[in-house]
């Protein structure tokens, strides 16, 4: 009986048609469709960003920078995270724990 059961179930998944072709194109229109929304919104919502970020992730896509755009993208970065204007007008608050403790 078990014989049997695997036997129909083989035939069923052996006739199965091959999916491969249909998904890859719903794969490539829902990409496309991500794209163009992206694309064509100039403010471009949160939403379709975390959706086309998911879509990547999910897919393994990755990127990395040489060495030069790392240089670059640092020194871009940095120039927007000067906290110089700030010395001075910042005071440092203590962190209840961090205070020395005094002995009576």
């Amino acid at each position: 009986m078990k014989a049997r059961h695997t036997e129909s179930r083989c035939l069923h998944l052996c006739t199965m048609p091959d999916l491969n072709g249909e998904l890859e194109e719903l794969h490539a229109a829902v990409v496309r469709a991500v794209r163009d929304r992206i694309k064509s919104n100039p403010e471009v919502k949160n939403d379709d960003l975390r959706v086309a970020m998911q879509l990547l992730k999910q897919n393994s896509i990755t990127a990395s920078l040489d060495k030069d755009q790392a240089a670059q993208l640092k020194s871009r970065m940095a120039s927007k995270l000067d906290f110089s204007a700030l010395q001075g007008k910042v005071v440092p608050i203590p962190i209840k724990g961090d205070e020395p403790k005094r002995h009576v």
